[in-house]
């Protein structure tokens, strides 16, 4: 999403909970996927996963946490179509 970064902080965060609004409690947020930089966690990703209802698990850190919601999307997405 090459445009993200013109859009206010709080129009991000509005954009990256539309992308999971829809789904399920407990499924794996696909808002994880938008990145910056090189691949790096979007800074308002823990902030908008929090109000999606999403707890990373105690003692680890953001980064760890993100990385992990990554490897569930991909894992839960491999095999549909």
């Amino acid at each position: 999403m090459p445009g993200l970064p013109r859009f206010h902080a709080d129009d991000q965060c509005v954009l990256l909970w539309l992308v999971d609004e829809d789904g399920r409690k407990g499924e794996s947020l696909l808002s994880a996927l938008v990145t910056v930089g090189d691949r790096q966690m979007h800074p308002r990703f823990p902030a908008v996963a929090e109000q999606l209802g999403w707890k990373p698990p105690s003692g680890t850190r953001p980064n760890s946490s993100w990385s992990y919601e990554v490897l569930k999307v991909h894992q839960h997405w491999r095999h549909r179509r």
